[in-house]
């Protein structure tokens, strides 16, 4: 069932019940729509967010933008009773992994310059989500988090907007999905939010883009995650007319097969630049809840695929520690250039076993 536009749920936040990633919020005011400027002429400033000058490059697209910051992480579902889910698509960076004990994925959404009307489902954070978080200047919204998440968020002294708190009234629960996958939030609510306690921090690219983006056919035409066999096997699939990537979500258990992946405010495909795996190590830890909490493994170095529009190589990653950028290396140790546009980071474990369901399949 597709949701209903938030300007008109807003004034009826409904009351939920306590989950173990949100509380009932009050209901939060209608904000201003802050709109995607990837153009060469600078617009009215409505939102009381600061502008750049209309050359500006957007330092994690690589696109001309005429509007920026600030730098707001936001913490998305990726169940089957999360989706369809709206923000994708106008996301700058998104980071996917695991949550729950190789169960589920969960998307991290990063926003610079633009912010769609409304985004959800919000959940809660995890520590390593949290790593990457820092990694960058940004205020981090989450609904709730583990109790690792909540340590890292407070020893990384993340700028923190808990919507599971009902902070500042960023949250509304709707009617017609159930909790906990039925908080949602506005953008534009939440960076006049993160910009008013925290300001604007200045933001710098952790990688380089190609100035002239090439055409072709990769030697892979699609890449299959299967993060779990039940409810979550997702793909890209390359899109020649469009020079990227489209995603596309199969839950075996609807027996549906394969959907694309929409905008929901934009009603057009998720379409990525880039989309890089990086591989790392993932580990079981002790959960007094018994919910499964895993690790990952964010800082040091390891390979990586990266799929840079038709492009692709083997390469690797290197992080030095925390609160310091992941770079992405060609196999001769040269740093890649990415294409202008979204970029998707697919952290997925190193190797598979009976507890990770995990496996990666690129067709030709």
């Amino acid at each position: 069932m597709l949701l209903k536009p938030l300007r008109y749920l807003w004034p009826v936040a409904l009351a939920a019940s306590l989950s173990a990633c949100g509380q009932t919020t009050a209901k939060t005011p209608k904000p201003s729509p802050i709109n995607h400027a990837n153009t060469t002429t600078a617009k009215a400033n409505t939102t009381g967010l600061i502008t750049s000058p209309p050359s500006h490059l957007d330092p994690l697209t690589g696109l001309k933008t005429s509007r920026h910051g600030p730098l707001v992480a936001l913490m998305i579902e990726n169940s089957e009773y999360g989706r369809p889910q709206y923000g994708l698509s106008s996301a700058d960076i998104v980071y996917e992994a695991y949550t729950e004990h190789f169960y589920y994925s969960r998307f991290m959404l990063l926003y610079w310059g633009h912010a769609p009307h409304q985004v959800g489902p919000v959940r809660s954070a995890r520590p390593y989500f949290v790593s990457w978080v820092h990694e960058w200047p940004a205020a981090y919204a989450h609904a709730g988090a583990s109790n690792p998440g909540y340590t890292s968020i407070a020893q990384d002294h993340i700028h923190n907007l808990d919507l599971d708190a009902g902070a500042y009234n960023l949250g509304v629960r709707v009617s017609f999905r159930n909790a906990p996958h039925n908080l949602f939030t506005s953008m534009a609510a939440v960076m006049q939010t993160a910009q008013h306690n925290w300001g604007n921090p200045k933001v710098t690219g952790h990688w380089p883009f190609v100035t002239h983006v090439k055409s072709g056919t990769p030697p892979y035409k699609t890449i299959t995650m299967e993060w779990n066999p039940v409810n979550t096997i997702e793909q890209w699939r390359w899109d020649r007319a469009a020079n990227g990537w489209s995603r596309w979500v199969d839950n075996p258990k609807a027996h549906n097969g394969y959907v694309q992946v929409m905008g929901m405010n934009s009603g057009k495909p998720v379409l990525a630049s880039n989309v890089v795996i990086q591989y790392t190590t993932e580990n079981n830890m002790y959960d007094p809840a018994g919910t499964g909490w895993i690790s990952i493994q964010t800082h040091g170095q390891g390979k990586a695929l990266l799929f840079l529009g038709s492009r692709f190589y083997r390469g690797t990653w290197k992080n030095n520690g925390p609160g310091t950028p992941t770079h992405f290396y060609l196999a001769n140790g040269k740093p890649v250039a990415f294409d202008p546009g979204q970029t998707w980071i697919e952290v997925v474990p190193n190797s598979q076993s009976a507890s990770n369901p995990f496996h990666l399949t690129l067709g030709q």
